[in-house]
């Protein structure tokens, strides 16, 4: 009966949600822009960005809880890997894993007005999946500023499971992670689908939950061992689905 109510009060607040996550997406967006000139390396912006995530989720009427939080080493950049089932992962990921982080994304998200501008200036590599060439380049810039101490994070999946289950694993992350000497830091989202579901707009509040995982170091893994690698952090991934 309650979730009866929820919904039917929350079907009238939605499209003031979403004329909210507009506007405050296009003003947070400009401050993120003019930010990344004051502090280049987008750090400053990066903050920007986690309070553009809390803001959103709280007027979603999402709660987030995170476990494993001891897992994360400070001063040790690594590339964070998660499973992909709604764009509400985004807000969390970003709000609630306590670092700095670098997204690597598709690059059509570049054409979205003052969106795809500001995650440009601050910092975000682009990655075109179409040609393997500027792929690589965007892989190689990646690695870099794993190298210079700045965290990636990266959805292995390529794009949202539409059932909720892990989908094939794509192997740019992996090559990042093996170049860049870094260790992988697993992490599984979990409610983001009930929420948001994949080809949808209709958010609704409730809970979700981040568990990350203890980090898997590189120590022993090549390129030519890479599918081992891929199949232990996807296995870490999925146990906390089950």
């Amino acid at each position: 009966m309650w979730n009866r109510v929820i919904r039917f009060v929350y079907f009238f607040y939605r499209p003031i949600l979403m004329l909210f996550i507009v506007l405050d997406s296009a003003i947070l967006g400009i401050l993120v822009i003019l930010f990344s000139y004051l502090n280049p390396h987008g750090n400053m912006a990066h903050y920007i960005g986690r309070f553009w995530c809390r803001l959103n989720l709280f007027l979603a009427g999402i709660a987030v809880s995170v476990e494993g939080e001891d897992f994360i080493k400070k001063n040790q950049p690594c590339i964070v890997m998660s499973n992909h089932q709604s764009h509400l992962d985004v807000w969390a990921l970003n709000r609630y894993m306590p670092m700095q982080l670098r997204w690597v994304i598709k690059i059509e998200l570049r054409k979205i007005p003052i969106f795809g501008l500001s995650c440009e200036r601050t910092g975000n590599i682009f990655i075109d999946r179409e040609n393997s060439r500027e792929a690589q380049q965007s892989l190689k810039a990646a690695g870099e500023k794993i190298r210079k101490g700045t965290s990636v994070i990266i959805f292995p999946e390529g794009t949202r499971s539409p059932d909720g289950n892990l989908q094939t694993f794509k192997k740019g992350g992996f090559v990042i992670a093996l170049e860049a000497g870094a260790p992988i830091l697993p992490v599984t989202v979990v409610g983001g689908r009930k929420l948001l579901p994949k080809k949808s707009l209709k958010i609704l509040p409730g809970r979700m939950k981040l568990i990350i995982h203890e980090p898997i170091p590189m120590d022993g893994y090549t390129n030519e061992t890479k599918e081992k690698l891929m199949q232990r952090v996807r296995n870490v991934i999925g146990q906390g689905l089950m």
